[in-house]
Order: C-alpha cells, then sequence, then structure tokens
C-alpha cells in the first residue's frame, strides 16, 4: 500500500501560475505579448520555460540563414581566405522576388567570411545564392544540405526549399524547431560573432566602395532601448508576409543560458503615437528578462525525503519500508521553489507493492515523477529508506498470513466449517418438551441418560 504526500503549497503555486494542460506552458501567463509564436528553453539542461504554440508550422523568412550558415561553417574550414565568385545570372535568380539584397554583380569575388555577415547582419538574398553555390555546386543541392543539417540538430518539422527565406509552397519551421538550430549554431565562436556585429567593414567592390554594414537587429542597439538586450551571445532577425516578424536570440547571464524565439510578431502602433513597434524584439526581450529574474536552479528531491512506503513481509521488525528519491535532483524552477513546493506522482507500474526481507537502505523499489504545478520536472528512482532484516517470527507470520490469506484455504476451511455445522444440526436435536438433548442413533431416539442394555448383556 502507497501512501502519497500532497504538498498544499505546490498546489496553489499551480493556481497562482496558471498551470493548464501543457506542461512546456507553466509560465506563458507570467507575459502579455502581441506575437503569435513564442519559445525559450535552457540551453544547460533543457528546460522549457514558455512555449505557445512552438510546435506551429510557420514560414521561416530569413531565420533559415542559421542553417545555411551553419552549413558553410562546416564546409569551410577557412572562412577568412576562402573566396567565392558571384553566379552571373545572379540578377535573373532574383529578378522580381523583392528579395533583400547587397547588389552583387556577376563575376565579383568576395570572402566567405564578408558574405557570411551579409546574410547574418543584413539576410542579403544575393550572398546566400552565392555561399550556396560556392559550397555545393548549386541552389537545390545547398537546400538539401540545409535540411540534413536541421535533421542532424533533432529537427523533425522543418523543410527548406530555398535559400533566401522568401514564403514558399513546401517551406517550414517551427519555433522549437529554430531553437534547436539556435542553440547548435551558439557553441560556434564563428556564427556567435558574426550574427551579432553591429557594424562590419564591407570591401570595395563593383561600383561600390568599402561599406559599413548594419545590422537588423535592434536588439543589439543600445539605441533602440525597448528593445536592447545586452546580454545576446548569438541572434538571428527575419521578416516576411507569412512569418511576420522573427527573431531568434542566444542570451547568458549569472551563468545560465537560454534560447529564445519569436515568430509571427506583429509590427503596429500599439501607443497610438504614429510609431510602429516590432513586438517580435520586444516580446524575446520580456521572456528573457523575466526568465533570468525569476529562474534559478535549485534542489528539488531530498535523499532524505519521505515519498510513500512499501509493505514488508517476513520481518518483525516493521511491516513497511519508506521509499525515498535515489538522488538528489536539481532543476530550473523559480526561486523561491525548495524541495518542498513539489510533489512526487509514483509510478505504479513500475513501483513495487510488496517486498520481502531483508531489504537494505538504498535498494531501487520504484519510481516517481517530480512535479512543479502540473510540469513534470524530472523522473527519479525511488529507494528503500532504511534496512529490514529478516527474522524467524516474521517468516512464521508471514508465512501463516500467506496460508490463511490463500481463496484455497479460505474456501476449504469454510467447507469444513458448513460440513460441522451440518453434523451438528442434523446429529443433536433439542427435545423441548423435556429440556433435554436426544442423540439421533441407528434410526431410533434415546433419552439422554439411558443405558444400552443389549450392549450391557454383552
Amino acid at each position: 500500500m502507497k501512501k502519497f504526500l500532497c504538498v498544499l503549497l505546490a498546489a496553489v503555486l499551480a493556481v497562482l501560475f496558471g498551470v493548464g494542460g501543457s506542461a512546456a506552458s507553466i509560465y506563458n501567463s507570467e507575459l502579455s505579448v502581441r506575437s503569435e509564436i513564442l519559445y525559450l528553453q535552457s540551453i544547460d539542461d533543457g528546460t522549457v520555460i514558455f512555449d505557445q504554440n512552438a510546435e506551429t508550422r510557420c514560414a521561416p523568412a530569413a531565420m533559415l540563414n542559421i542553417a545555411a550558415a551553419m552549413v558553410v561553417l562546416r564546409q569551410v574550414e577557412d572562412i577568412d581566405n576562402t573566396v567565392y565568385t558571384v553566379p552571373d545570372n545572379i540578377l535573373s535568380i532574383l529578378s522580381g522576388t523583392n528579395s533583400s539584397t547587397m547588389l552583387f554583380e556577376g563575376g565579383e569575388q568576395f570572402r566567405v567570411v564578408d558574405l557570411l555577415h551579409c546574410i547574418l547582419m543584413r539576410s542579403a538574398a544575393d550572398a546566400s545564392v552565392t555561399l550556396a553555390i560556392g559550397v555545393a555546386g548549386s541552389v537545390d543541392q545547398f537546400v538539401k544540405m540545409m535540411n540534413e543539417y536541421a535533421a542532424s540538430v533533432g529537427c523533425d518539422n522543418t523543410n527548406f526549399v530555398n535559400v533566401t527565406g522568401l514564403d514558399d509552397d513546401g517551406q517550414y519551421t517551427t519555433a522549437a524547431d529554430v531553437a534547436r538550430m539556435m542553440a547548435d549554431a551558439s557553441k560556434d565562436d564563428r556564427f556567435c560573432r558574426i550574427s551579432t556585429s553591429t557594424t562590419y567593414d564591407f570591401p570595395a567592390s563593383g561600383d561600390y566602395e568599402r561599406r559599413t554594414l548594419y545590422t537588423t537587429n535592434l536588439m543589439l542597439l543600445s539605441g533602440y532601448p525597448s528593445y536592447y538586450y545586452s546580454n545576446l551571445t548569438a541572434a538571428k532577425t527575419g521578416s516576411t508576409s507569412n512569418a511576420g516578424r522573427c527573431v531568434a536570440a542566444v542570451a547568458s547571464r549569472d551563468g545560465y543560458s537560454y534560447v529564445a524565439v519569436v515568430m509571427k510578431g506583429p509590427y503596429v502602433d500599439t501607443n497610438g503615437d504614429g510609431n510602429a513597434e516590432n513586438h517580435a524584439f520586444i516580446d524575446c526581450k520580456a521572456m528573457l528578462n523575466w526568465t533570468f529574474r525569476n529562474i534559478r536552479i535549485r534542489v528539488i528531491t531530498d535523499v532524505n525525503q519521505t515519498v510513500g512506503e512499501v509493505q514488508v513481509r517476513y520481518s518483525s521488525k516493521a511491516d513497511h519500508v519508506r521509499l525515498v528519491p535515489a538522488e538528489q535532483i536539481t532543476a530550473l524552477v523559480p526561486s523561491s521553489v525548495d524541495t518542498g513546493s513539489v510533489v512526487f506522482r509514483i509510478v505504479e507500474e513500475k513501483t513495487q507493492d510488496v517486498v520481502n526481507a531483508p531489504v537494505k537502505k538504498g535498494d531501487i523499489l520504484g519510481e516517481a515523477q517530480v512535479l512543479y504545478g502540473e510540469q513534470v520536472l524530472a523522473v527519479v528512482s525511488l529507494a528503500a529508506g532504511e534496512d529490514v532484516p529478516f527474522d524467524l517470527a516474521g517468516l512464521v507470520t508471514g508465512v501463516a498470513g500467506d496460508v490463511f490469506s490463500s481463496p484455497v484455504v479460505v474456501l476449504l476451511l469454510l467447507l469444513i466449517l458448513a460440513a460441522a455445522v451440518v453434523y451438528f444440526v442434523i446429529g443433536v436435536r433439542y427435545d423441548k418438551k423435556q429440556g433435554k438433548f436426544r442423540l439421533i442413533h441407528g434410526g431410533k431416539k434415546k433419552n439422554a441418560g439411558e443405558t444400552d442394555r443389549e450392549g450391557e448383556e454383552k
């Protein structure tokens, strides 16, 4: 028999945080946002803090340049000295697409590092095409490599069909998949350095003198205080009519690192002052700010904490043994949460109902989910909290209990009892008149006390 420890505080917290059916959306109610799709996850341990429509398919816009850049960085070892040539038909390739470009002309040559700055800072389509053909020989082959990269980092709901990021049939991704790609990209120092550059001196080319590139990511610019976030270590923006305003960012502070993705953010005037605002930036900053202020890693299981108990047989010293967490576990939770703020849900099918002595402290007897609200923070093995020795008295008691609890034995005893009752009823009859028992023997009644004369003669 198991006893469940229900912690009242956890239930109260669940109400306060507006826990719904989705475990990943436990903190969504903490923010007031305008974007349709949001996602924030710990890079350190994978904990999802915010999830609003994160598995909904959406046009990727220039966020696909995360995958494009990573394919290039994996294929080109020396990005500072490797040079690619702009294809001669670049204008016809991009004609009528309304793409953001660097106005390259066919035949111009640029270093890979220059082209990477173009696609990560400005989402320049002519730079993307040049890199694709330079790395893979064709745009189609490069798109295939992008899809292979996405799959390699766990994206199972992403499909690319072009390298420009323009809306296209069959091209889609999700915020959760973008986060997977961005988290992987953040491990590459070159990607981080380029994607967070605010300016870049681009070499002279064609009719253009040496010029300066400026980032489109206003979260990197202190001159935009409503967007600016100083802790970004990697970032990428995008925007199309189907994707809305998008941003993916990695931020680190106080030893914690998170990846945040916002898609389908509106660009609207919310203050009525005639100035439209990019709510992808606003919502991304809000998610990161709330998380860094409120979420901390805390110990949520104590190895001395009683979670339940299991019946023990064959010991006279104890008839139950405590179940305790087999190990100490930490998790990202609000800073006020501790071991008393979580609930253990014992996994019935993986936990023993009865064990036989001897039981050693630390023996694994079951499993439990550790919940905060309705969010499963961890799964922990349950161990015996103390030794329970075997002894002869316990064995005798246990065996007796086993015997007398057996359905077959119980049935046999009932039959014997029933037979005895029948025998008594048939074999003894009470004479109400004389107040004496008369025994039924040989078909004749005999009064109690009479002798058998025939027997005396013998």
